[in-house]
């Protein structure tokens, strides 16, 4: 096997790997933000229609701040619990393309029937939330803009993001 193949796979196994287990923990970043109960890092970008998004537009009720990507096997496996929670008349959800393509991003949100924004980022959102190499990676931000839960990894329920009705 040529060194070149090999690092090929070695690379694809470690990105599949960080997509898969949340990329092992904190993300990196700046170590003060966005921690529960600290107020969550304010972001202004557009949707994948060039439509302008800001976090603060949606103060007074509760967000759901999910990093995804087309290509990433966990994010596709929870993307119908996104849905349960966007049905939710108290629930916002702002999904946040994570390294993927416009292209690729708004063919699965098709392909899903998701219709909550889709949001472009040049990587600052990631990088203020603390998320990467690996996702999905899932925020909630209260109706006051504080973080209530931060979740990173692939969540199996709604509940580990909210309580039950």
């Amino acid at each position: 096997m040529s060194r070149r193949f090999a690092a090929s796979v070695a690379a694809a196994c470690f990105a599949l790997a960080s997509c898969e287990n949340g990329g092992g923990g904190d993300g990196g970043g700046d170590e003060t933000a966005p921690e529960v109960g600290r107020v969550a890092p304010t972001f202004a970008t557009t949707d994948l229609d060039g439509e302008k998004v800001r976090l603060r537009d949606f103060r007074g009720q509760t967000v759901v701040v999910n990093f995804w990507a087309s290509w990433c096997t966990p994010c596709r496996k929870e993307f119908p619990l996104l849905a349960q929670l966007d049905k939710r008349d108290d629930v916002t959800v702002l999904g946040v393309v994570f390294k993927d393509t416009v292209a690729n991003a708004r063919r699965f949100m098709d392909e899903q029937n998701a219709d909550w924004p889709a949001l472009r980022d040049d990587g600052a959102i990631a990088k203020a939330y603390r998320v990467g190499p690996g996702i999905p990676a899932s925020v909630v931000v209260g109706a006051d803009g504080v973080v209530r839960v931060r979740h990173i990894g692939e969540f199996s329920d709604v509940s580990e993001l909210l309580p039950p009705d």
